[in-house]
């Protein structure tokens, strides 16, 4: 499979990959990710359930369908573009995805481990939940990232909307199981105690409307 004409050859390396139209009056793009992605040190692997459909090697080594393509140097060119391009982008929007989805769940079990004597196994369950969202979407290890296919315009629903509602829902799941862990610590006490834990729930309150801050945060630069 050899000597590939430039439109060709860009039309099946994005084809296979993704397919994106920018509206240049709003300034936005919109990209529809229809495989996944695995990049590391030298290599892009192109994915579609689990088989590679293009692979580059060194930037410059293109493999459609596990046959070696033999480019011109117009065509290498073509391909070095794509793969820089793929290498600047997909690392930086997996840190983002996961570091900031890690740090806020980070948070929530320091804040929770703080008022109860253990982990509440709802909230457990609904952080796992999230985890598992997460490394559906957006995974890195050692020496590779991996994204599966989305809609990357659609990017901030998946933040603000279906990890948020999940660390809400462990957020106010766990509260029922601190309120009677302070309610024993609080019985030695003076003060009031309904005061004190209405307190307590306004703060949980508080953490939460953070943690959104924080995931939205996340999500415009993606």
């Amino acid at each position: 499979m050899a000597f590939f004409s430039r439109s060709l050859l860009a039309a099946a390396i994005t084809f296979s990959s993704f397919s994106s139209y920018a509206t240049l009056e709003k300034k936005q793009c919109d990209v529809e990710l229809s495989h996944g992605l695995i990049i590391t040190d030298d290599v892009i692997r192109i994915v579609d359930k689990g088989q590679t459909r293009v692979q580059i090697n060194n930037d410059n080594q293109l493999f459609i369908r596990g046959y070696w393509v033999d480019l011109s140097p117009e065509e290498s060119k073509v391909v070095e573009q794509f793969s820089r391009g793929i290498r600047q982008t997909v690392p930086e929007l997996v840190d983002l995805a996961t570091d900031g989805v890690n740090l806020g769940l980070s948070a929530i079990e320091q804040v929770v481990e703080g008022m109860s004597d253990k982990e509440p196994e709802v909230l457990k369950t609904q952080l796992q939940y999230v985890e598992r969202a997460l490394m559906d979407k957006f995974k890195r290890g050692d020496d590779f990232f991996f994204i599966a296919p989305q809609s990357l315009s659609k990017i901030d629903d998946f933040f603000t909307k279906e990890i948020s509602q999940k660390i809400h829902s462990a957020v106010h799941g766990s509260l029922g199981a601190i309120l009677v862990s302070l309610g024993d610590a609080f019985k030695s006490r003076e003060g009031n105690i309904e005061d004190r834990i209405n307190d307590m729930g306004q703060r949980m309150d508080i953490i939460s409307k953070e943690i959104d801050k924080s995931l939205q945060k996340k999500a415009e630069p993606l």
